[in-house]
């Protein structure tokens, strides 16, 4: 069975749950286990939804993987937006995409900007409406 490592991000304690784990993992510690389906146990939705809230981050085999992934709604009217991403780290990668925008514009770059921000920075401003796809990644 795989072994998978939960690293708790949040101020307060949090249960992960899974079709095949449950655990208490205290605020800003971490608890490692056993599953028998990494991919099944990740797809959980109530994982996804702490992972998504910025809130646990997971280690597979040693190699780090995505902390936070969402959608950040933006309303135009500049060529940059910020997004609160708890935990975000200066060594993190960032990755973003328009996931859909008014103006024909483009993402220039996402990077961390300042504690628990990353800042998307886009070729003009995207308009009304705009939604950019973001993952982060702990190497």
């Amino acid at each position: 069975m795989p072994s998978i490592t939960a690293y708790n991000l949040h101020s307060g304690p949090l249960t992960v749950p899974g079709g095949y784990y449950s655990s208490l993992i205290p605020a800003n510690q971490s608890a490692s286990f056993d599953v028998p389906d990494i991919d099944e146990f990740l797809g959980d939705t109530r994982v996804a939804a702490e992972v998504t809230a910025g809130r646990l981050r997971f280690e597979y085999g040693g190699k780090g993987t995505a902390f936070y992934t969402g959608l950040v709604a933006y309303g135009g009217g500049a060529a940059s937006t910020t997004a609160t991403v708890t935990g975000v780290a200066a060594t993190d990668i960032v990755l973003a995409t328009l996931n859909a925008s008014t103006n024909a514009v483009y993402v220039e770059k996402a990077v961390r900007t300042a504690a628990n921000t990353v800042t998307i920075t886009f070729s003009a401003d995207p308009g009304a409406s705009t939604t950019v796809a973001l993952v982060v990644f702990r190497p």
